[in-house]
């Protein structure tokens, strides 16, 4: 499924009345009562609790880290791509029949460079993603591809890949962050909004058995113990996946065997979660902090 669609179905789901679009974090202050937001439009809002999902250049998980959060900033994950959607039969004249025998991604791994594609929009659009190494490590999030690439696409761009190498903690008292804030990722696994939605659904299960302001703290504790290992580990494997997919491991290289039981390898934790346990392991974690 393409981004835009799924977004819809869960915006279709929020009652308008409580959306506040166009707010940009200005400074957060935690008090033992509240935690008082102030926004850049001179606006200020008060919670008992805040729950960051603002992104990957989050200004909530500077507040978490603190004086950690230069250390644990964003940074350059080592590749650029260039990204189109191009119309169904369009693709297919270009990239042959023998590519759409099957309903599923392709990927093309060279020395420095890979290329996927995909069917999505029900079989109307094709997902055509071209990735090559940034051996600079630029800052810039954006720049003009120079060349012609992608079945003729007008007016190419590439932009940056960007992860969170590491991060401390995903939680401070009564604050908190989930997705691309707490744990950005390349997008080598396809698994960065797959990790946000599990961090929703188990920070929902833990806030099922929060009976009070008191008891949010431990819950936020919880989740970052539970969340932040598996999370921190789809980051790095994330990576290893686009150097095997660019031929820059060492010992795979562009063996097609050792890039398939590399692969295989590289992606083998990510869908086999028990989520039941998870959710279990989730709320002793809470109630363990609650008793000490």
């Amino acid at each position: 499924m393409n981004r835009a669609p799924f977004l819809q179905a869960l915006l279709s789901l929020v009652p308008k009345e409580i959306l506040h679009a166009a707010k940009r974090v200005k400074s957060i202050e935690q008090t033992s009562s509240e935690v008082t937001v102030a926004f850049e439009d001179g606006t200020e809002a008060h919670f008992d609790a805040i729950i960051g999902a603002d992104g990957i250049f989050s200004s909530v998980r500077n507040h978490i880290l603190g004086d950690e959060r230069e250390k644990h900033a964003t940074s350059p994950a080592g590749w650029w791509d260039c990204r189109h959607l191009v119309p169904y039969e369009k693709a297919r004249a270009a990239l042959g029949d023998e590519s759409f025998k099957v309903d599923r991604q392709y990927a093309w791994l060279g020395d420095g460079a890979s290329m996927l594609h995909g069917i999505v929009e029900n079989q109307t659009i094709v997902q055509c993603i071209i990735a090559v190494i940034d051996k600079d490590l630029s800052t810039n999030q954006k720049r003009i591809v120079t060349r012609q690439l992608i079945l003729d696409q007008e007016d190419p761009k590439g932009y940056a890949e960007w992860e969170h190498k590491s991060t401390p903690t995903y939680a401070k008292d009564r604050v908190c962050i989930v997705g691309d804030a707490a744990h950005a990722t390349s997008p080598w696994q396809g698994s960065g909004a797959g990790v946000a939605i599990e961090d929703a659904f188990i920070l929902g299960h833990i806030f099922g058995q929060v009976s009070s302001v008191g008891d949010i703290n431990a819950a936020f504790r919880a989740f970052d113990v539970l969340r932040r290992p598996r999370c921190q580990k789809i980051i790095d494997t994330g990576r290893g996946t686009g150097r095997l997919f660019c031929g820059q491991d060492e010992a795979a290289g562009l063996d097609p065997k050792k890039l398939n039981e590399s692969l295989g390898q590289m992606f083998a934790h990510i869908g086999t979660l028990d989520l039941e346990s998870h959710k279990k392991d989730a709320l002793e974690t809470m109630r363990a902090f609650l008793s000490s």
